[in-house]
């Protein structure tokens, strides 16, 4: 694999970036915090959807970049002489994924998982497996010779991968240890020989004694179902014995109603016979007040009539009385118009001289305007010549006090013997200027004062006037208003006199007789109980026909009754029940009853000493079914734990193949490669099995901490490139023709860092591209391509 271009957008500290890497030794340098590492971030996260460290997917987009802005990566690389692009893009404020893989520029894979999957398969290798055979760090290279042994070598079975195996040994001895344990405490639960045997016989014996309660229940049942069927023949002869006492009784009853309606009907027709012979007496009566009824309708006429009258009269009274009150405002409302209409009468004439003050205070105000315009200038051009003068006056007093040396005011020569002369002439401006222009200007200024003072007055006395004339106005405009509601209130009551004087006329036909009114309503009183009387004898009356019929009706369902009550003794008679007879039956069937009960008690204690034995039984088989499952399970684990001890074996035997082929290459590689890089002075480096390394010098094996730093640093660049190379081997990852070193200088000394690039220098020939990581500016000559940052 060999990268070609990188395209960020929002992706960390880059808002928007491109490179294209080129081949050979490519220095990406750069201060701490420009973004280096971010670079080989972003190669991670094209290839596999995630950065180094997954829980921080949310910094992956740039701090600048809004929720809706996508973080974007491509990657262009070559592989195998194919062209290849992948695009990484995170969208949305969840920052949803997806991803698109192109070969030779058609579209191949789409989807994030999908893209992860083709290019782990194109490569061969993993997230991790890519990190640990393309990427190394400072950390990295001097760990290989600072640390511990046990730490060394930890770290390098993580960058081979071989702490998985370490893990998968540990969860199988760990698996072996539980299942032991599992067997053992298993083993406490199962049942002995003896008591398997003593269990099994207890079963038969309690089998034996439910089937002979079983045999006796069946005995019992028998007897039950005798004693049901007696019991069911009595019930029957009792239910008949039943049946005809409640039919006897029945007609019994029905007789006894049947008397009772006989008596009630009699007790009815002798209070009917009694009402109306009451009622009779009732109608004799009312023919005695027979021409009571027609005095007292025609009575209650008149008085109505009266009535009628009493209340024309009182309106009549009470019109007569308003039209009094409507004389007296008509007259005060005729006197109040005759006097606001001379008040309003001055209106327009007040209202002319309201216009003509209005227009001679517009006429002053407009004067005095242009007045005080004209004053502001007179006072501007007598601030100018006074300034004038002023300053011709410090011209003389500096010429004077310079003397006849000083230079012209105007042309800047020296005065010499002109200088008596332009004393006398500046002289002369001050005093035409005071005389001609400043003289003048004053009388100007103090007569438009005066003027303006006029005006002022004038405006002052048109104001007052017009004020008079407003005030004098509204007063009249409110006499005004007062003229209209009083004008409106005369002519209501103007209407109202006329409708009262019409109804009045109207009224004045009906008479009224107020002793006449008084006598008829005595007599109305007198009359009125007698009315009364009638009222309630005519309405009582009205039931004698009703009473008749009754009382007839009464009579004929009597003579029916004494028909049925002879009919139902007869019925009574016929009617046979042996009462002595049904109290024996009675005594038998309940007897029976308790039979029946007790053979019911001896069946259920049978039965619930069935039910205790299979209870027994079934406790019994439990224990031997869950012996049985237990003695399953445990077999279950010793054929597990014999699985695990045959993978442990096997695994023991993979790690120790797979230690004697990584251990001899590593070795070999970096021997080749030290070889080169200190030109023939050391031919070997020795990795052996338990990953310690050691340098031959002139054929002898010493450890690699006898050597100079210097060599010691050469030492663990060809140790962490062989690892890397013998990765990509074991992976099938041979077409990866890139490395890239993160910061691999660290704090050496220039001497140090010169060697070390040289040493890329050696070995570049076996890489297409060589990536190295720095903070370093000074070393960027050494590159033959740099990326500056």
């Amino acid at each position: 694999m060999i990268l070609s271009k990188l395209h960020l957008e929002n992706f960390k500290r880059y808002s928007s970036f491109d490179i294209e890497f080129g081949e050979g030794l490519i220095g990406i340098i750069g201060k701490n915090g420009s973004g280096k590492s971010t670079l080989f971030e972003a190669i991670l996260f094209a290839l596999y959807g995630e950065l180094r460290n997954k829980k921080f997917k949310e910094v992956i987009r740039n701090a600048s970049a809004s929720d809706k802005d996508a973080v974007l990566v491509e990657l262009d690389f070559e592989f195998e002489g194919m062209a290849y692009k992948v695009m990484r893009e995170f969208r949305g404020k969840a920052l949803s994924a997806n991803a698109k893989l192109y070969k030779n520029g058609e579209l191949t894979t789409s989807g994030a998982r999908e893209v992860t999957v083709a290019i782990t398969k194109l490569t061969k290798m993993s997230k991790e497996a890519f990190l640990h055979t393309l990427f190394a760090s400072q950390k990295e290279l001097t760990s290989l010779s600072t640390l511990k042994n046990e730490d060394r070598k930890k770290m390098i079975r993580r960058l081979l991968g071989l702490e998985k195996i370490d893990f998968v040994e540990n969860e199988l001895i760990e698996k072996s240890r539980e299942l032991k344990r599992d067997i053992a405490a298993s083993a406490e639960f199962l049942l002995g020989e003896e008591e398997l045997k003593s269990k099994i016989a207890l079963i038969k014996e309690t089998t034996a004694i439910k089937q002979a309660f079983e045999k006796e229940v069946k005995t019992k049942s028998l007897e039950l179902e005798n004693t049901k069927k007696r019991e069911l023949h009595v019930k029957q002869e009792l239910e008949l014995f039943v049946k005809t006492k409640e039919q006897k009784q029945k007609l019994i009853n029905e007789l006894s109603l049947i008397k009772n309606d006989i008596n009630a009907s009699l007790a009815t027709q002798t209070k009917l016979t009694t009402e109306l012979k009451t009622l009779e007496t009732k109608a004799n009566e009312l023919k005695s007040l027979a021409t009571v009824k027609k005095e007292y309708e025609s009575l209650s006429i008149k008085l109505k009539e009266h009535e009628t009258l009493k209340n024309i009269q009182i309106k009549k009274e009470g019109l007569e009385k308003e039209q009094t009150q409507l004389r007296a405002q008509y007259t005060k409302a005729k006197a109040d118009i005759a006097t606001l209409e001379e008040q309003t009468k001055p209106y327009e004439t007040l209202l002319g001289q309201k216009k003509e003050n209005e227009t001679l205070h517009v006429k002053l105000k407009t004067e005095l305007s242009a007045k005080q315009t004209e004053q502001k200038q007179l006072q501007n051009e007598l601030s100018a010549e006074q300034r004038v003068v002023s300053d011709t006056q410090q011209k003389i007093a500096k010429i004077q006090s310079l003397g006849r040396e000083s230079n012209c005011p105007t042309c800047t020569r020296q005065l010499l013997d002109e200088y008596d002369n332009v004393i006398a002439s500046l002289n002369d401006i001050v005093q035409k200027t005071q005389t001609q222009k400043i003289d003048k200007t004053k009388e100007k200024l103090e007569l438009l004062t005066k003027q303006i003072a006029e005006l002022e007055l004038q405006k002052e006395q048109t104001q007052k006037a017009l004020h008079v004339n407003e005030t004098a106005l509204s007063l009249i405009v409110s006499k005004q208003k007062d003229l209209a509601n009083t004008k409106e209130h005369f002519t209501k009551v103007s209407e109202q006199g006329k409708r009262n004087k019409e109804e009045l006329d109207t009224l004045s036909k009906h008479a009224y007789d107020e002793a006449l009114h008084v006598s008829l309503q005595k007599s109305f009183l007198e009359l009125k109980p007698k009315y009364e009387a009638v009222l309630s004898l005519e309405t009582e009356l009205k039931r004698e026909q009703g009473v008749r019929e009754d009382l007839a009706l009464t009579v004929k369902s009597a003579e029916a009754l004494h028909v049925k009550a002879k009919e139902k003794e007869m019925e009574v008679v016929k009617t046979l029940y042996d009462e002595p007879k049904h109290t024996a039956k009675q005594s038998e069937y309940d007897e029976l009853q308790k039979q029946k009960e007790k053979q019911y008690s001896v069946i259920s204690e049978l039965k619930e000493k069935i039910a205790k034995n299979e209870g027994e039984i079934k406790t019994l088989q439990n224990a031997l079914e869950n012996n049985d499952i237990q003695l399953k399970k445990v077999q279950s684990k010793k054929d597990d734990l014999q699985d695990y001890e045959k993978i442990k074996v096997s695994l023991s035997e993979f790690k120790t193949k797979l230690n004697s082929k990584i251990a001899p290459r590593i070795s070999q590689i970096a021997s080749q490669m030290y070889a080169t890089i200190t030109k023939g002075k050391y031919q070997t480096i020795e990795v052996n099995n338990d990953f310690d390394f050691f340098i031959y010098d002139e054929g002898k094996c010493y450890p690699i901490e006898r050597f100079s730093g210097g060599e010691i640093d050469l030492a663990n660049l060809v140790l962490r490139i062989a690892i890397s190379r013998t990765l990509g081997e074991l992976s099938g990852a041979s077409s990866v023709g890139f490395l890239a070193f993160d910061e691999v200088f660290g704090s050496q000394d220039e001497n140090r860092r010169m060697e070390i690039l040289e040493a890329f220098h050696t070995i570049k020939e076996q890489y297409r591209q060589i990536f190295l990581i720095s903070h370093e500016m000074e070393i960027k000559e050494m590159f033959e391509r740099v990326v500056e940052l």
